[in-house]
């Protein structure tokens, strides 16, 4: 493995290279290899980022701060808020049972489309 982020990107960007440029039968060995590869790495970095974040979060429980700013950049804690959300299949079985309630809140239900996506994993 590359010791460095440099020696990394390459890695990942000579494997794209090669797939680009390999028969397709092959190309799609090494893209998957490649997709895989970087999501390592940014895996490392994501665990590296949590453990900073944490310690900035130590930093301010420590000095009681809610908001900084540094040479690098700025820190701020967002105020406390609530989320509300329902039961959608729940509530879809009180409609099914209940014409009325259905009715009613008919106007207010939304339904989004989503397209499928791609899902890439690793070999195991």
């Amino acid at each position: 493995m590359p010791d460095n982020m440099l020696d990394q990107l390459q890695e990942v960007r000579d494997l794209v290279s090669r797939a680009q440029n390999a028969p397709t039968e092959i190309a799609l060995d090494l893209a998957v290899g490649a997709y895989l590869l970087a999501a390592g790495y940014i895996s490392q970095f994501e665990k590296e980022q949590a453990e900073v974040k944490a310690l900035i979060t130590d930093i301010f429980t420590e000095t009681g701060q809610i908001d900084a700013v540094t040479s690098a950049g700025k820190v701020a804690i967002g105020s406390p808020s609530v989320t509300v959300a329902y039961d959608a299949k729940a509530i879809d079985i009180l409609l099914r049972d209940d014409a009325d309630l259905a009715m009613r809140l008919s106007p207010y239900r939304k339904e989004t489309m989503r397209a499928g996506s791609m899902r890439i994993t690793a070999k195991k």
